[in-house]
């Protein structure tokens, strides 16, 4: 054959015009020009992003405009959402200049606990610092109080509006004060900004904060979050130009890996750096003691901790005395404590209350009830199931993760008879279901999820409103004794919780949606109020080992009867604001927990719960009475909290921008000052009056890491950048600047190349001007 295919058409080879060697020198005298523009340009990019990387440890001289600053060196356009503030580095060289040390005092009574939380920020640099860390609390949680503790001396915190309070603290830090500012940032996130820490010194913040006990299938717990587990951020980068007063402040005064983006704006107040343990541990950083004492009116069976070991001393009175065995451990993990009762004590109601005094802006009286439907012989007909199971596959779930929710999965599946339907659903940047529609559960469909779920890897990001809407909307028309329901299995790792809630209202339809939050530090606020807005319940599984019990007591409550339609009914004459307003649906065990404020009346009579459970009607009845020796404010602090929550869900539901969301939002904001109480819209801000650092010492910001949590792998975009960062990068600059140089002065070495290039083409497509077959020789002596 004389001939050659190129992409399709063919060619005679002796039409084929191999370039020359003249064609060769123009070509490189004509780019030489671009080669060295495009060279200069580069080392300019490397040593614009080595000062870029320094931003992490920036300086901060009296009243120096730090957002300006901020952003000469970054520049928000050029980055994409989910791109890195900071570079990483290599492991072990991050050496944090604000070391952490915590110290917890826990204090349970009845269906509240107490909890002092003590922190200790450690200057081990020589500069004055400014110690920024993001701080993961219960996700109900109402905090009180907000101190400064320098030896004997305290600085006592107040409640401000927000955008107030952040005056107030940048006014302080630029004028040498000690000051701290604790803002939330989701119900279950806050950061903790303490400024001018001398060298050397070690400042206390103590922050006292009450929430509700739980209770469930007679087991009560309590849930202590220590660190969290890196948010996936959605969405598309926000230029500079189009950020408001708000957004920019965020960007310029947080240390967060991520940018605002349009479905996440606080992105950097929420994506804390965080740190492996065995590098905070080598330093003597992020250590915490706790100790709990328990009054727990009941004699007790058990009192266990799942992923700590304990020691249990029991005192007189019904009182425990909890600490930790191993002393101080590492902030890797959440602290849970469950205590059981003995099964002839297990409570079917119970009623805490307490009175403050008029004087007082929260005056009144408040009670917290709890009143648990029967089940004891009530069982019905199982209804034929269609269930979606769901499982999040996002980089944030590599690890012992994955193998939690995948093991879950496994055991979800087995408890399908062959009557039910269901479908898989696996998700991370992109979802994917296993099937078009829902299927029978026979054996061959179960084997061919089985198949799948255990080749299933953790990687990508975590979209997971499209999974979501996916899961919602499998369900079809059909049988109307047929129960839809949606297994969600993730860590709820992502930054839009609200834009997720709202699928589920836009969606639901007539489904009960399951949350399972799966590793050591999950976002359990987005598991309970997806739970809680999906008309059904949450479990979480912190450890391989109780996979198999935290499932049961899942399928427990999706296979057995619900109480519905409950009505709660109080004295004749006694007005009660209670919370939840709208009392939900509960599974078998769920007691109605609520707090209320109540007014009128003589605080005599019954407190009555009606409603269904497996075509019956119950009611459950509990006598009013009123402890005069209160609960130190605790009740009222958990009622207003509750209050807030609500009027918050109303807000997001119809558009905080709104007319009416704002009457909403003065509503919540009064409601949070008269209570002195930390909120979205306000905020703890503690000053000392005393200036402690001249204007001519130079303050630097310490963003104080986060522990990875335990069993997770460490995601790269969120670890720091080293202290020698900045020249690092400049040397290799310096590298790239003599390799390019190197290679234009090397034109033996390009002349070299390039004959080895000509030769290899030759070889396929011979030079015409060598060969003996021209087109004068053939036939007619034209080209064809």
């Amino acid at each position: 054959m004389n001939r050659v295919m190129l992409f399709g058409q063919r060619f005679h080879k002796d039409d084929l015009m191999l370039p020359t060697e003249e064609y060769y020198r123009r070509r490189q005298r004509s780019g030489g020009l671009g080669r060295w523009i495009l060279f200069i340009v580069v080392v300019l990019a490397v040593v614009i992003a080595a000062i870029g990387a320094e931003v992490n440890a920036q300086e901060l001289p009296g009243e120096v405009d730090t957002d300006a600053a901020f952003l000469e060196t970054v520049t928000l356009d050029e980055v994409k959402a989910g791109d890195l503030l900071f570079t990483g580095a290599e492991m072990g060289r991050y050496i944090p200049a604000v070391h952490l040390a915590s110290q917890v005092k826990i204090v349970i009574r009845g269906l509240v606990a107490d909890v002092q939380l003590q922190q200790k920020f450690q200057n081990t640099s020589d500069n004055w610092q400014e110690a920024i860390y993001a701080l993961p609390l219960p996700e109900q949680t109402a905090v009180a109080r907000l101190q400064i503790q320098l030896g004997e001396r305290l600085i006592v915190g107040k409640v401000r509006e927000r955008k107030q309070a952040a005056k107030i603290y940048k006014a302080a830090r630029a004028a040498g004060k000690r000051a701290a500012l604790l803002e939330q940032q989701r119900p279950n996130l806050f950061t903790n900004k303490v400024a001018n820490i001398a060298p050397g010194e070690v400042v206390q913040v103590n922050i006292r904060y009450i929430q509700p006990v739980t209770y469930d299938g007679g087991t009560f717990s309590l849930r202590m979050p220590t660190t969290l587990t890196p948010r996936y951020i959605p969405g598309e980068s926000v230029p500079v130009h189009a950020l408001g007063g708000d957004e920019l402040n965020l960007v310029t005064q947080h240390n967060g890996w991520a940018l605002p983006t349009n479905q996440v704006p606080d992105a950097p107040a929420i994506t804390p750096l965080m740190q492996p343990a065995e590098e905070l541990h080598a330093i003597g950083s992020h250590k915490m003691a706790i100790e709990v004492e328990l009054h727990s009116g009941l004699p007790l069976a058990q009192v266990s901790s799942p992923y700590h070991k304990i020691d249990v001393e029991d005192q007189e009175g019904g009182r425990y005395d909890v600490h930790l065995r191993e002393g101080a451990v590492s902030m890797d993990r959440d602290f849970v404590l469950r205590w059981q009762p003995h099964a002839s004590a297990l409570p079917r109601a119970a009623l805490f209350s307490e009175r403050i005094d008029a004087t007082s802006e929260k005056a009144g009286t408040y009670l917290q009830v709890m009143l648990l439907p029967p089940d004891d012989g009530i069982r019905s007909q199982r209804l034929q199931r269609e269930v979606v199971f769901v499982i999040d596959t996002s980089g944030s779930m590599s690890g012992n993760s994955i193998r939690q929710a995948k093991e879950s999965l496994i055991l979800a599946l087995a408890r399908l008879s062959v009557n039910d339907r269901f479908n898989v659903i696996a998700f991370n940047s992109a979802s994917r279901a296993l099937f078009p529609r829902p299927v029978v559960a026979s054996a061959e469909n179960i084997r061919r999820a089985r198949q799948e779920i255990e080749i299933l890897n953790a990687e990508g990001g975590t979209e997971m409103a499209p999974a979501l809407r996916l899961a919602l909307e499998q369900q079809l028309p059909g049988d109307i004794n047929l129960v839809h329901q949606v297994v969600f299995i993730t860590d709820g790792a992502v930054g839009n919780e609200q834009a997720l809630f709202e699928v589920i209202h836009q969606h639901l339809n007539n489904t009960r949606l399951f949350t399972v939050g799966i590793g050591s530090a999950p976002n359990n606020h987005f598991m309970r109020k997806a739970a809680q807005f999906g008309r059904g319940a949450f479990v979480t599984i912190g450890d391989i080992t109780e996979v198999r019990e935290r499932m049961h007591a899942l399928f427990t409550k999706l296979e057995n009867p619900v109480a519905t339609d409950l009505q709660l009914s109080w004295p004749e004459g006694l007005v009660a604001d209670a919370y939840p307003k709208r009392i939900p649906d509960l599974y078998r065990g769920e007691p109605l927990q609520l707090v209320a404020r109540v007014e009128g009346g003589n605080f005599q009579g019954e407190i009555k719960l009606r409603g269904r459970m497996a075509d019956k009607q119950f009611v459950r009845k509990l006598a009013l009475k009123v402890d005069e020796s209160g609960h130190g404010g605790s009740l009222g602090s958990l009622w207003a909290r509750s209050k807030i929550e609500s009027l918050r869900d109303q807000q997001m539901q119809i558009g905080e921008s709104s007319d009416t969301g704002q009457v909403l939002r003065e509503q919540i904001l009064q409601l949070a000052l008269a209570h002195q109480l930390a909120s979205p819209y306000t905020s703890f801000v503690a000053v000392e009056e005393k200036v402690v650092r001249n204007e001519k010492d130079k303050l630097a910001r310490g963003p104080v890491t986060n522990v990875v949590p335990r069993g997770q792998v460490l995601q790269r975009q969120a670890y720091p950048s080293t202290a020698t960062g900045v020249y690092t990068q400049l040397l290799a600059a310096l590298g790239l600047f003599s390799f390019a140089a190197l290679l234009s002065r090397g034109r033996k070495l390009r002349s070299n190349m390039v004959h080895q290039l000509r030769y290899l083409l030759r070889k396929v497509m011979p030079d015409v001007r060598c060969t003996q077959n021209s087109f004068e020789a053939r036939p007619g002596g034209v080209r064809p």
